[in-house]
């Protein structure tokens, strides 16, 4: 169990798994995922939000040409969040 997650809960693979393309994907590693991923999955678990809120994440990554091991304001993550849940 990660922070009142239960490790087995298939919405919560999910958003590991969109972090972990993130990772796969500009080859940087996130240093506390596992915070993000449960940040997200206490805020939502519709799959549109999530998406949305990955898709934002991977742009912050992308635009500011980020690498290496990073850290992903804490801030940032619940304004994106913020701005997502409930829009739909």
């Amino acid at each position: 169990m990660v922070t009142g997650v239960p490790a087995d809960d298939p919405v919560y693979g999910e958003i590991m798994g969109h972090l972990r393309m993130i990772e796969h994907a500009y080859g940087v590693i996130i240093a506390h995922k596992e915070e993000i991923g449960t940040g997200i999955w206490h805020a939502t678990r519709d799959r549109r939000e999530i998406l949305t809120i990955a898709l934002a994440l991977n742009n912050h990554v992308a635009v500011h040409g980020l690498s290496g091991r990073l850290t992903i304001p804490k801030e940032l993550v619940e304004q994106i969040i913020a701005a997502t849940v409930g829009r739909w």
